[in-house]
Formats: C-alpha cells, structure tokens, sequence
C-alpha cells in the first residue's frame, strides 16, 4: 500500500473541507503506513486487545446477528490489537505526532493479516468510541478550472486519544513498551520506487524499471550477507524522489535517497551512529564513511569551485565549542533546505535543531537562539563561506535546490554501493555515508573517492568512524 489518489473512501470526503493548516501539515506528511501485522506476545498485549475488543465490539450491520458477532471475536480481537500496536508504535517513533496513515482501498487488504471487513470493524468501533482521531483521506482531482480540487490525493490518517492511550496504560502497554508487548512483523513495500513530497502513485515508465531493478539488486545482494545487531531489523532499500509536480515533464533527478525498511525504531538509518557502529556484518565489525560537508561540497563544485578538505568547513566560524559549530553546519545545511539564506529561528528550526543535537549526544538545553543571532550567523558564515550569496541565483543555467543537492549524493552514494557490489563487498547507505566491513574500509574510501569526483569534478573530504575499544 502506498500513497496515491487510488486509496480514499468516497463517502469520508465532505463536497469541501479546508486545506490542513500549515504547521499540521508535516507530521501529517510523516505519518508512517499502517501495516497491521503486529501480534501480542505478552500476557498484557493480549489482555488488552480481548479488553478492547469486548467494550467496543463490532458495528452491527442492520441485518447482522449477535451470534455472528460473538463467532469473529478472536479475528476481530487481533484486528484491535494490531491496529492499537500500530498507533503505539506511530508515537513511539516520534516524527508524525503519533498520526498513522491506512488505506481505506478494499482491495489492499486481499491477502493480509488482517482483512478489510475486519478493519473497517475495528476503525469504525475506535472511532466512534473515542478512542481514535482521524483526519479523512481525499482523492486527486484536479482537472483544471472544471473540477479544482487537489491534485494529489491523501490516505486517511488516524492517531490514538489520550483515552486509548490511558486504556493501554491500564494493562502496561504503553507507546514506550509496545515492542515489548507486540511482535512486529516487518514487511517491504511493493513499490521500490516511490515519490514524496508531493506523494503520489509511481508510473510504470522504462526509467522507473531500470530504477526498480537497480533498487533490486542492491537489496538483493546485501540478503546474501549477514547482519548482525541485537535491534535493528534491515529488509531492504526503497529509493524515494521528490518534487514530481508534473509527471509528464519529471527528470527523476529531485531526491533519490535509499531508505531502509522497516521505517520503525529498528531502522538503522535512525540510531545514532555509535549504535550503528555496533553492526557486524558476516561477523565483522563495520566502519562507516562519511562524506564531510556534503551539500556544502556539492555547491562548491557547481561553482567550479574546490572546498578546503584540509579544515573543518564548520569550525571556529561561530566560536571554538562544539555547539558554535554545529549551529554553523545546522544553519548552512538548513539554508540549502530553504532555498535562501535564514534569517529567523522559527519554531521548526529550534526543533529541528534540538533534534539534532539530541542525536549527537549533546544537552539540548546548551542551546539558546538568543546568543546566536541569526544576522550574526550569516555574516560569519559568509566571511567564511562568501560562495553562499550564490544560494537561490542561477547556477549553471538554472536554479538548483535541495532536492538536486540530495540526487546528486544519491548518486554518489548509490554508485559507490554498486563499485563495492561488483568486488562483493556489501554496503548500507545513511544518507551522506556508507557503512562496510572494516577490513574493506580503504577499497570503499578510494570508491567513494572516485564516484564523488565523477559527479561532481571535485574530491571530498571523508571521515571514518569506528568502535572505540574499551
């Protein structure tokens, strides 16, 4: 199941409803997809869920039977709890408020753990109990001045109340503790191809085969080898591209990062890199190389130009801690994020670089935007880095964003996985860097190397990060 104007339930869309505020919009965006195929594997899961399913039973059909209801309640008790797991584990995972997007498409639930007619059960029962929100879901329409609805369509999303979540509670079974509680059984996407922001259905195209089989035999490949870490979980990669607003005219070159599935709390892209470094794979300890000043990298080539490799791009330009630089490196890197140079620290900026100072290890309370003024960023960073006034203007024809930032790593990075592949050597991307055995560590330096200079015509500057030996 995956986004696109196919999966919305007609009677759920009002004749209007208004756009969704701006500041909802992003974590309605992030809501992960709703797989319903977690199982209880405690005593309070399964408490839970039979609790659940007794207080707030089916919806009678209006010639349905008691009986009838009575004779699915184990299906439909299972139904509950998968559902319930998946809401858990949406809050849990942090990056959409706890929304939770399902399709409401009939025939995605042919073949699944649970199937239609029991979800539809156990949405309708949550939902009018009070126990679940919901934002409804929307068809694209769009076709001009005629018919001018939205032209990329929405999937229903829903999110626990705080009185499921006192529910759950009861029993022990709480957003923290709910891989505890519930097996996950993780699940690949169908499509290895998708398109986000704006989300919408991947054409069949011959470009998008080639990228399907080359996602494919990454995946493929790595399956061969063994991954070995006492939580994560790695099934394989999906490539996601961004900013196809016509179809017709896209370049497929917005994006293009892999992401590794499942997309939960087990997804290594999402630890911190000391707990990726505690990966084995065949039983070897891995490295992981990064691409130092990435973007900033790539936007110096564009300008013909060389980044200094022999310094720190971010260093000592706000101050000599480790938290002047790192308000350096946020704000350049969110500048490109932007398309133009900051000049405030909104609300989303200060989270989002709370966040990453949270996954650095660092006291999020060390920060206070008061002491860095976002004029005073800019005029040091400039001093530095004066090539940044170029951000926003034409470069080499045309102007160039985050989105052809990001493909042109992609490309670097996917390359790279493709040299080591062919030498069998396996290899797991985090977005500006490659995980690999340690022992391959120099021949992944010098492809990394080489596939940065082929698509840029510059050389990078990479770090690599080890285990540190106690």
């Amino acid at each position: 199941m995956t986004e696109n104007s196919d999966n919305w339930e007609p009677q759920e869309r009002p004749a209007w409803q208004p756009k969704t505020p701006r500041e909802e919009r992003q974590a309605l965006d992030n809501a992960p997809l709703a797989t319903l195929r977690a199982t209880p594997k405690t005593r309070g899961a399964f408490m839970l869920m039979g609790d659940l399913a007794e207080r707030y039973p089916r919806p009678q059909a209006a010639k349905g039977k008691a009986y009838a209801r009575r004779k699915t309640l184990v299906d439909y008790a299972n139904a509950v709890g998968a559902f319930v797991a998946d809401l858990l584990a949406a809050v849990e995972r942090d990056r959409s408020e706890g929304w939770l997007r399902c399709s409401l498409k009939k025939s995605d639930y042919t073949g699944q753990d649970v199937k239609w007619r029991m979800f539809d059960s156990v949405r309708l029962a949550l939902t009018e109990a009070g126990l679940v929100e919901h934002k409804p879901g929307y068809p694209g329409v769009y076709s001009g001045l005629s018919n001018p609805g939205p032209m990329h369509g929405k999937l229903t999303r829903y999110r626990a109340s705080p009185a499921l979540l006192a529910a759950c509670a009861a029993h022990g079974v709480t957003p923290d503790t709910v891989h505890e509680h519930f097996r996950f059984k993780p699940v690949m996407p169908s499509e290895l191809v998708q398109l986000t922001s704006p989300p919408q259905k991947t054409p069949d195209t011959d470009k998008v085969q080639k990228l399907r089989a080359q996602v494919a035999e990454l995946n493929t490949f790595f399956a061969q080898h063994a991954l070995a870490h006492p939580t994560i979980r790695h099934l394989g990669w999906v490539r996601k591209f961004h900013q196809a607003t016509s179809l017709q005219a896209y370049r497929w070159n917005k994006g293009g990062r892999l992401y590794s599935y499942p997309q939960d709390a087990t997804c290594y892209q999402h630890l911190s890199e000391v707990k990726r470094l505690e990966m084995r794979i065949d039983g070897e300890g891995v490295v992981e190389i990064d691409i130092s000043s990435s973007y900033l990298s790539i936007f110096y080539a564009w300008c013909d130009q060389q980044l200094d490799t022999d310094t720190d791009a971010y260093r000592d330009i706000l101050g000599p801690k480790e938290l002047d630089r790192q308000v350096a490196k946020f704000w350049i890197n969110a500048s490109f994020g932007n398309g133009q140079l900051l000049t405030m620290w909104t609300k989303k900026f200060k989270q989002d670089f709370l966040e990453r100072l949270e996954k650095k290890g660092m006291a999020p309370d060390a920060f206070d935007p008061k002491a860095y003024s976002m004029s005073g960023i800019r005029e040091r960073v400039l001093r530095r880095h004066p090539i940044l006034q170029r951000l926003g203007d034409k470069i080499r024809g045309r102007v160039r964003d985050w989105g052809d930032l990001m493909f042109v790593e992609s490309e670097i990075i996917i390359g790279t996985m493709q040299e080591l592949m062919r030498r069998g050597i396996p290899s797991m991307p985090v977005h500006d860097s490659l995980i690999v055995p340690e022992s391959r560590e120099a021949v992944a330096v010098d492809a990394l190397k080489h596939q940065f200079r082929t698509h840029t015509g510059v050389m990078p500057k990479l770090d690599v990060s080890r285990l540190e030996p106690f």
